[in-house]
C-alpha cells in the first residue's frame, strides 16, 4: 500500500474520474510538496481534493469538494439547480441529484444509474464526498 500519489496513480484517478462523470474536462494533478493529497481541476479550474485513507490496510481515495454558499434544504428545486451546475462545472450531461427518502439534508450524485457521490447541507455548504477504492482503479490503464 501506498501512502503517496504516483504519476500512475494520478493518471488512473484523472482516468477513472473521466468514465465516471462522462467528461474530459477533468483532471487531477499532485502537489508539488504534499504527496498524499492532489487537487481535481475541471476545466483547469480547481474545485475539490482527493486524499488518501489507509484505514485497515483498504486504500481508500477521498474525492470532497465544498460548494461555498449558504446552503438550503434539499428540496426538488434546489436539487435541479445544483444539478445544473454540477453539469456545468463537470462536463457530466448525464449527472442527476436524487433524494435519499425523507433526508432533507443530503442527496445522491448519480451518473446515468450509477451511484457515486453523496452531497450533504453543512451549516456554511454544500459537501461533496466520493469515495474511489482502490479496486475500482484496477481496470484503468
Amino acid at each position: 500500500m501506498s501512502d503517496q500519489f504516483t504519476p500512475d496513480i494520478i493518471n488512473k484517478l484523472q482516468a477513472y474520474l473521466r468514465k465516471a462523470f462522462g467528461s474530459q474536462a477533468l483532471s487531477v494533478r499532485s502537489r508539488p510538496k504534499k504527496s498524499d493529497v492532489a487537487d481535481v481541476f475541471a476545466n483547469d479550474k480547481p474545485f475539490g481534493v482527493i486524499t488518501l485513507d489507509d484505514e485497515d490496510g483498504e486504500l481508500t481515495y477521498q474525492f470532497a469538494w465544498t460548494l461555498k454558499e449558504k446552503p438550503k434544504p434539499l428540496l426538488p428545486a434546489e436539487m435541479q439547480r445544483l444539478q445544473a451546475h454540477f453539469r456545468e462545472l463537470l462536463g457530466a450531461k448525464t449527472l442527476t441529484i436524487r433524494g435519499r427518502g425523507k433526508l432533507k439534508d443530503s442527496a445522491e450524485v448519480f451518473v446515468a444509474e450509477e451511484s457515486l457521490a453523496i452531497l450533504s447541507v453543512d451549516d456554511d455548504a454544500y459537501q461533496f464526498q466520493m469515495a474511489i477504492l482502490e479496486m475500482d482503479l484496477d481496470d484503468i490503464i
